[in-house]
């Protein structure tokens, strides 16, 4: 089991980490320790959200026990700890595990109280409660920001819009009208982040930037950072004028844009992008790129969807799992592959604010191989042996701009292998008609930013948004255009 289990957090003495990999030992402690039926054992592990709990072993990898979470309530930033074990731990053994899962539930799920932890072994069972008060909604000092969004409203702009399902939302009113609503998506609290949803009515068009000042903006804005959220995040189209006016009037900096990201009426433009942290003042007002549009048929192929499979130099190829079965890849042999690569954690970057992996969801290796098995490509060796990955993380501009990320195994680093798999993937993503490929690394993913420097071009930093360690990293921005594009450059300005 501990070939498969992957550290997320570690002590001075113990190691906390995915769940499933002891998932049949978790269920014996809790039958043994509280001498209850099968039936009841699942009902204990209903209990606990399956995203929300760990296993624990010693440093050796002896199971000791679990640690997860219940009754979580996300609106008050509260939940409750139950710790089960299979021996009588010191004082100072347990608080040493708890002191590391609250410090990381308050730095990834922003879980700041704790309403009761119930420890447990086969000889105790300790309840500790604490009275928690809820936090108070917080009042915006603008007449401008009502809290919340009717379903009349919702109605109304959802006509205008595709709205997606907003956090923190409200609406922006003038005397008595709506004028538009505002919102937060993609909230990632191990990253204190947010996408920033600005959806205003289209009918007043550009009579809006006399109807809405760039401070009721920025009102909401440090709303959303003293609800513990330190990176805000918006971009626009390239050409949406009054959006990039008003933005002229908050404190919101433009740090960069994704080419070619943006689809407007038959062409292709570059979404702009911004950002706040606390404290930040604009320096230079909004900075506003030349716009270069082309048109959607320019990329038309007659190729329409990636190959299963693309040959690469000495042996190496990108493999679809899709066919692995019809090319006899053992599913499990490469797997294992991957499971050791991202157990080496400081030369193989995973996503670890989302981590896919610490927390996994179902039974076994479940959660880590359905994963794996949407991901794009496998890199193989010429045995078919596991030697990284690289996958489609999100598509815009109707699938003519992609997000990438890469992994590459450690023990295959710094032979060239990731440059000749980056880009024979930019080959393959341009050969159906992709405008722009995209890729975010982080400050500290120093091998992906030189590999990137060798094969894309940097588009912006965005401050400040990612968190690990214990500190705020940057990310970095690049990106690759279709060869088309540039040899189009000047044509559709």
């Amino acid at each position: 089991m501990e070939k498969s289990f992957i550290t997320k957090l570690q002590t001075d003495s113990y190691l906390i980490g995915s769940f499933d990999s002891y998932i049949g030992e978790s269920k014996s402690l809790i039958k043994n320790n509280s001498d209850i039926s099968l039936e009841e054992v699942e009902d204990v592990l209903k209990s606990m959200p399956t995203s929300y709990r760990a296993a624990i072993t010693f440093k050796n990898g002896e199971y000791i026990g679990y640690i997860g979470l219940y009754n979580i309530d996300p609106q008050n930033n509260t939940s409750s700890i139950r710790f089960e074990v299979n021996r009588n731990l010191e004082e100072k053994d347990k608080e040493e595990i708890l002191d590391e899962f609250k410090k990381y539930l308050l730095e990834s799920l922003n879980i700041s109280e704790i309403e009761e932890i119930v420890y447990t072994t086969k000889d105790v069972v300790e309840v500790q409660k604490k009275e928690v008060t809820l936090k108070s909604n917080i009042i915006l000092p603008s007449k401008f920001l009502v809290p919340g969004i009717s379903e009349k409203t919702i109605e109304k702009f959802s006509e205008q819009y595709t709205v997606p399902k907003l956090q923190l939302p409200f609406t922006i009113v003038s005397g008595d009208r709506v004028i538009g609503i505002v919102g937060l998506t993609n909230l990632i609290w191990s990253n204190k982040r947010a996408s920033l949803n600005i959806f205003l009515d289209k009918n007043l068009g550009s009579d809006i930037t006399n109807e809405l000042s760039g401070y009721i903006i920025d009102d909401y804005i440090n709303f959303v950072h003293n609800s513990n959220i330190h990176s805000i995040t918006f971009s626009i189209k390239q050409s949406d004028k009054n959006m990039a006016d008003i933005l002229g009037e908050t404190n919101m900096n433009y740090y960069g844009q994704i080419p070619y990201s943006a689809f407007n009426e038959e062409s292709l433009e570059s979404n702009l992008m911004f950002q706040h942290i606390p404290y930040m003042k604009k320096e230079k007002g909004v900075f506003i790129p030349e716009n270069r549009k082309v048109p959607f048929s320019l990329l038309e192929t007659e190729k329409k969807e990636l190959s299963d499979k693309i040959e690469l130099e000495n042996g190496f190829k990108l493999m679809s799992p899709k066919i692995f079965e019809s090319e006899n890849i053992d599913l499990n042999n490469v797997l294992q592959g991957h499971i050791n690569a991202m157990q080496n954690r400081d030369s193989f970057t995973v996503p670890l604010g989302e981590d896919k992996y610490f927390l996994q969801k179902g039974n076994g290796n479940y959660g880590i191989s359905k994963a794996f098995m949407n991901y794009t490509y496998i890199v193989l060796d010429e045995k078919n042996n596991y030697s990284g990955y690289i996958n489609i993380l999100r598509k815009s501009a109707k699938g003519k701009n992609v997000e990438v990320e890469i992994g590459i195994d450690p023990k295959m680093q710094h032979r060239g292998l990731g440059k000749t798999v980056i880009s024979a993937f930019y080959d393959e993503l341009f050969s159906i008609g992709c405008a722009s490929v995209t890729s975010a690394v982080f400050e500290f993913n120093k091998p992906s930013i030189k590999l990137h420097e060798k094969v894309a071009e940097l588009n912006g930093i965005r401050l400040e948004s990612y968190y690990i360690n214990g500190k705020l990293w940057d990310m970095n921005f690049y990106s690759k255009i279709n060869s088309i594009l540039e040899e189009e450059k000047g044509k559709h300005i």
